[in-house]
């Protein structure tokens, strides 16, 4: 499928660190739609207003949607202020954004506007300073996950948020933010391996910090749509890089400082516990993805597997407490990884599936009852009651 691309004078806008118009090509190219400039397209065309801040699975389901040939897809919703119109060939075609109301109620009054649910993405135009403020804003809002950590949630995404759109207007990558991160912790590590607690607790402190940056990489790959595989997976094996420097270096330091209760054997059993937790979570994580498992069991798996120890790390380096964390983290890694062991043998039941995408008619001339459930108001000249 094509897209053609309306002028409109919010485009130059900034939302979250990245220009409206940039956004809207982005979106566009991650969900595989090409951008028509030549006007030679031969089947249905995509009209996208140059303000339009929309998320690439809104696009993925406009473009997959199932409608008769003379129809117009728009998304439900926002007929009246359309940001994506899908026209089929032959459609006369508006210069400016702003053609595309007249179109879509064009199309509506010969019953031919259809309006596609696309589970609850952004679709929406940003048309002055201000609701590109309040679009910033929630975009910021929604980096927070239902698998964060309570640290995570109330404090870290706190911190991160306004940092990531500020190294994203300065265009710094995900991939060079979660080498920084990297850095920031294992120089933590080596702080952690000295004698001294005030080097330990600085150690502490930068780990603290590499945990914020940790969250930064994620957010600037979803705030700039350059999410990929290779980050994803580069961000894993660095995190359990440097979780694994933090520990060795935390037994290194309580066996230098002969600590009651740090004997060789508890670190080593420390460490091997990590070794089995980072295994048993790589495991468990691809098994939830491959076999469809409750989205609730992946979450509290992300949120016991997430960085708040850090906090509990910084608070025991400042009290001269580290070898209390060398017990709980041997004791903690070797139940978490036998915990996983044990939910990967017992099993979970599946979720029910995803709610497939519906289109519902916006037309006069529609009886389907599923227009009683598409939040899609007609004007008041062709309202009919729909049935319940």
């Amino acid at each position: 499928m094509k897209a053609r691309v309306l002028a409109a004078p919010g485009g130059e806008l900034e939302v979250a660190g990245l220009a409206v118009a940039e956004r809207t090509r982005r979106a566009l190219a991650l969900a595989g739609i090409r951008i028509d400039s030549a006007g030679d397209a031969a089947g249905p065309l995509l009209l996208v207003a140059g303000d339009a801040l929309v998320e690439p699975t809104v696009l993925s389901a406009l473009a997959a949607a199932d409608a008769p040939a003379e129809a117009a897809l728009s998304v439900a919703g926002s007929e009246r202020d359309p940001a994506l119109l899908l026209v089929p060939h032959g459609t006369t075609i508006p210069r400016e954004a702003g053609g595309l109301a007249p179109l879509a109620a064009s199309f509506r009054a010969r019953g031919l506007l259809h309006g596609v649910l696309a589970g609850g993405g952004r679709c929406e135009r940003v048309h002055g300073a201000e609701e590109a403020r309040g679009a910033a804003r929630a975009l910021r809002s929604g980096l927070v996950r239902e698998s964060d950590g309570f640290f995570a949630r109330h404090l870290d995404r706190k911190l991160s948020g306004p940092l990531s759109v500020w190294l994203l207007r300065r265009g710094v990558g995900p991939n060079a933010i979660t080498a920084l991160a990297t850095a920031v912790g294992l120089a933590g590590a080596a702080g952690l391996a000295s004698a001294g607690r005030a080097d330990q607790t600085l150690g502490a402190l930068l780990f603290v910090v590499s945990t914020v940056l940790d969250g930064c990489d994620g957010e600037v790959a979803r705030l700039s749509l350059r999410e990929t595989r290779f980050g994803h997976a580069l961000d894993l094996v660095c995190d359990n890089v440097v979780n694994a420097a933090v520990f060795a270096a935390v037994g290194f330091a309580c066996l230098r400082a002969g600590a009651t209760g740090s004997s060789g054997t508890v670190v080593a059993l420390g460490l091997g516990g990590l070794a089995f937790a980072t295994a048993m979570g790589f495991a468990y994580s691809r098994w939830l993805k491959r076999s469809g498992r409750h989205e609730a069991l992946r979450q509290a798996y992300e949120r016991l597997a997430s960085r708040d120890f850090a906090y509990l790390l910084l608070a025991l380096a400042a009290a001269g407490r580290l070898v209390w964390f060398v017990r709980a983290a041997t004791v903690g890694s070797w139940a978490f990884g036998l915990l996983l062991a044990a939910l990967r043998l017992v099993g979970w039941p599946r979720t029910s599936g995803s709610t497939p995408l519906r289109r519902a008619s916006l037309g006069r001339a529609s009886s389907s009852p599923r227009v009683a459930h598409a939040p899609l108001a007609a004007p008041a000249a062709q309202t009919e009651e729909a049935p319940s």
